[in-house]
């Protein structure tokens, strides 16, 4: 069954995670994302990430559902080649510094006279107008910039922490997907496309929600959070495995103390309300966690499900992807067949649909996997691309139909 956005075709000019990651969601959905690489430059194995069989596995779980065609845009003969891509596209996705896109002559401006209707999303650090927009823009940054960090970690140490994934790099991707789709709705009306731009500072600072209405209207700039306040937190078990627990309401209040054999608690003078549950939270979290250590994490578990007052287990990135029902049940881990690698896993959409809903078809594209693929649909002859390969102008590892062939043997296909 085609997706949501099936027809719509979006040309990924991106790098590392923010950008890619809102390709991929756009992908998720069923548009046709053109991957766009440079023929000299194979992110799959930059940095020394973790690389399996030559292809990079950051780049695949980012860059499944998509095509790949590989161009270099400094060339003029590239350009020309982008340039009739664009004039299919309805979205163009890109992440590169500000000012980089204009250098190459693939700036909104210059793009949007070839087709009006296009959509162009920028995913940068800062963002055009911003003091920082010069400066480089990286996740871990935008983490400490946002106030993020401040308020993560626990207070007993002075060392700042950040997310254990890097949350703005996907948080901006989102934010990008938004920006999108809203502009597409906004096309439909008007027949005009337009600049969307979503960056990695704006992103956290939109998130600081209740630690910003905390601070406005105390007037006390807001800790780290460890793992919550008071009852409202992780406790460590008798296993030595953490649970959370979460009663935030009277009923929830009152059911936490009595399923953990402690009923006085509900009715002491310190915690009596939230307010006070706040002001004491110290007190309260090693109340409770005097009581937690009295048993394993298994049995708070069920004890806490029974009484109906939310709490869940502290679980590990393996535990999670190798043997969480609910992973299984809502199709959060797939399996695809990549064509170096072999069976691969990916992670799966979040967002169901009823009608039309996205789906994980294609591992990430091999370099130029899609490139005689994509410039035949776009016009060019199979001399054409012959010669824009000896050039060096694209490169490709697939044949017509965009099936993998090594690269040694895709160039005879050429």
């Amino acid at each position: 069954m085609p997706g949501p956005l099936s027809g719509v075709r979006v040309l990924d000019v991106t790098l590392a995670l923010a950008g890619p990651f809102c390709g991929m969601l756009l992908a998720d959905l069923g548009a046709d994302v053109i991957k766009i690489e440079s023929p000299d430059l194979d992110i799959r194995t930059s940095g020394g990430l973790a690389v399996l069989k030559g292809e990079n596995s950051h780049f695949l779980v980012v860059n499944r559902n998509k095509r790949g065609v590989s161009i270099d845009l400094k060339d003029e003969r590239g350009r020309e080649a982008f340039y009739r891509l664009a004039k299919t596209a309805d979205i163009l996705v890109q992440n590169y510094r500000p000012g980089v896109m204009k250098r190459l002559g693939c700036d909104y401006e210059t793009l949007s006279k070839i087709n009006p209707r296009l959509i162009y999303c920028s995913i940068s650090g800062f963002g055009e107008g911003s003091p920082y927009a010069d400066l480089a823009g990286m996740d871990l940054i935008a983490q400490g910039m946002s106030g993020l960090m401040s308020v993560t970690g626990n207070s007993d140490s002075d060392e700042p922490v950040k997310a254990g994934t890097p949350v703005t790099d996907m948080g901006s991707g989102m934010y990008g997907v938004i920006g999108i789709l809203s502009a597409l709705y906004h096309r439909e009306k008007t027949g005009r496309g337009q600049a969307v731009e979503a960056t990695l500072l704006d992103t956290p600072i939109s998130w600081l929600t209740w630690r910003a209405a905390e601070y406005w209207s105390k007037g006390e700039t807001p800790g780290p959070q460890g793992s919550g306040l008071g009852a409202y937190r992780a406790f460590k078990c008798s296993d030595g495995r953490w649970v959370t627990v979460a009663p935030t309401s009277v009923r929830l209040w009152r059911g936490a103390c009595a399923t953990l054999g402690a009923p006085e608690l509900a009715d002491d003078p310190r915690f009596k309300t939230a307010s006070l549950r706040n002001e004491h939270h110290r007190e309260l979290s090693a109340a409770f966690q005097e009581h937690f250590l009295k048993h394993d994490s298994a049995h708070w578990i069920a004890a806490f499900r029974e009484a109906r007052v939310p709490v869940g287990p502290i679980k590990t990135v393996a535990e999670v992807l190798d043997d969480d029902p609910h992973v299984k049940a809502r199709d959060m881990v797939v399996e695809l067949e990549h064509p170096v690698i072999g069976t691969t896993k990916a992670l799966g959409v979040p967002v169901k649909l009823s009608e039309t809903p996205g789906a994980v078809t294609r591992p990430a594209p091999t370099l130029g996997q899609h490139s005689i693929q994509i410039l035949t649909e776009i016009g060019y002859s199979a001399e054409e691309i012959e010669v824009l390969r000896e050039a060096g102008v694209i490169y490709t590892s697939g044949d017509a139909d965009g099936q993998y062939v090594a690269p040694e043997v895709a160039l005879t296909h050429s």
